[in-house]
């Protein structure tokens, strides 16, 4: 019983981190185990509410759109309703990710676009949209990406995609489980075409991995129920050290820079107690930390697809 227990968590830390599929293998040939008994374990899982579906993580770079930053702004909740507040940024198009966080702020919103000019048009354009609401905003701008869900990032080219590319990205970003054929279908493309582009979105990059998307339960199951993020000021001279340190471990999601020249970690943990110990870990490391700040992120709310209006104005906005 012990054994079985190890191996759905085994198989369920493997899928989210590294992927069901990756660019690089399949779970089942990097756990060197049969298909057949992935597929049952993750099928038992996800009927026992450790996730709801699977989806695919892209690599917007390779979209020409990689620029991001995370934006924490502070909110006068008297003036708008906390569940349409969000559910408005989340449909704005450069947005990923609404999150609710501790410390001075109140909402992290992750932003996604081809330039840091457009971002700041974009964050500009937030406030006056919800004029009196937002009081208060910083944003931290990414300067270089080393680490991206749990791997190592290595310098993207940008990928030219047609309306095949379009069209399957969008279905299969809204259901991953959508058939190639189907696609075809729908839209009236050659099911030849279809597949080979397909195929051609993954040996380019653009589609990195398919997860699961876990429940709270998935996430306390491999002991990742706390997600936090955490800003670090190295000491001069010490950042390439600490950085090489952070990409390394596992319990860092994700590692980049920003234009103000401080190390963001997105880090996932057990719970508080682990937290703090993750905390005094790094600190430790010489030469390295001069300060961090840190926010937990309570609820969290994702982009769950990317329509075609959406994509053709990520398209449009890369060539101009």
């Amino acid at each position: 019983m012990h054994d079985a227990t190890q191996l759905r968590k085994k198989i369920l830390l493997s899928a989210y981190s590294q992927g069901i599929e990756n660019n690089t293998d399949l779970i089942h040939e990097r756990l060197h185990l049969k298909k057949q008994t992935v597929e049952y374990v993750l099928e038992k899982l996800k009927n026992e509410g450790y996730f709801t579906k699977t989806k695919y993580d892209l690599d917007l770079q390779t979209l020409g759109v990689g620029q991001f930053a995370w934006v924490f702004i502070g909110i006068d909740w008297q003036k708008y309703n906390q569940e349409k507040f969000i559910k408005e940024i989340l449909d704005l198009t450069p947005v990923l990710t609404v999150a609710d966080v501790t410390g001075t702020s109140d909402i992290a919103i992750k932003i996604f676009g081809p330039s840091v000019s457009y971002l700041g048009a974009f964050v500009l354009g937030m406030e006056k949209l919800f004029h009196g609401t937002i009081t208060d905003v910083r944003i931290y701008y990414s300067n270089k990406e080393y680490k991206r869900h749990y791997l190592k990032i290595y310098k993207p080219v940008a990928q030219k995609i047609n309306k095949i590319d379009c069209a399957i990205l969008k279905e299969k970003t809204q259901d991953s489980k959508i058939g190639l054929m189907e696609i075809a279908d729908k839209y009236g493309f050659h099911r030849n075409s279809v597949s080979k582009r397909w195929k051609g979105l993954w040996e380019k990059g653009i589609i990195v991995k398919e997860i699961p998307d876990l429940t709270q339960k998935g996430y306390d199951e491999i002991k990742m129920g706390l997600k936090a993020f955490m800003i670090i000021k190295p000491l001069p001279g010490c950042e390439g050290k600490l950085i090489s340190t952070l990409v390394k471990r596992p319990d860092v999601q994700d590692v980049f820079t920003t234009l103000q020249n401080e190390i963001v970690i997105i880090i996932r943990t057990e719970n508080s107690a682990t937290l703090v110990q993750n905390h005094r870990s790094l600190t430790k490391v010489d030469c390295s930390v001069r300060r961090t700040n840190t926010s937990i992120f309570l609820t969290k709310y994702n982009k769950t697809t990317l329509s075609l209006k959406e994509m053709n104005s990520i398209l449009n906005k890369r060539g101009n």
